[in-house]
């Protein structure tokens, strides 16, 4: 499980957290703002396999599902419900579980979690923002984070 959470932590970090406006469109992080629940998490590998990592964690620790990460003014909070852990007594949140920063500048999201500043591409469409960027543990995969703003 401790390979999953570091997957998914990664993940998240990268914000590798949002589809489908006109990339000649500024995205600023007003769109970000509000509070958002993760949909889903797809691995995407080099072979062009997909796989929704969100459903596999969500069956093991469905917690998760209530998590929610807000963000405002450059600044993001995680709210995890107590005793949402893994079998290590870890946070189960993808982001910092102490909050962060964040910023987003022409289509790209960076955040600081736990010190080190992550990114990715980020579109926004209707209520869901949706992230995409490399996977940490296998650069020749893709990972794919879609978030549903609550």
């Amino acid at each position: 499980m401790k390979s999953i959470k570091t997957k998914l932590l990664s993940i998240a970090l990268l914000f590798a957290l949002f589809s489908c406006e006109k990339v000649s469109d500024a995205i600023s992080g007003d769109k970000l703002e509000g509070t958002w629940k993760v949909q889903s998490v797809i691995i995407k590998d080099s072979d062009g396999t997909e796989t929704n990592f969100w459903a596999l964690y969500l069956a093991f620790f469905p917690c998760v599902d209530n998590i929610t990460y807000t963000f405002k003014d450059g600044t993001y909070s995680s709210n995890v419900p107590s005793g949402c852990v893994d079998d290590d007594g870890e946070t189960l949140s993808l982001l910092s579980a102490s909050g962060g920063t964040y910023s987003v500048t022409d289509g790209q999201v960076t955040l600081d979690v736990d010190g080190q500043a992550l990114g990715g591409n980020i579109t926004f469409s209707g209520n869901q923002a949706i992230v995409t960027t490399v996977d940490p543990d296998d650069l020749s995969s893709t990972l794919t984070i879609t978030f549903v703003k609550s």
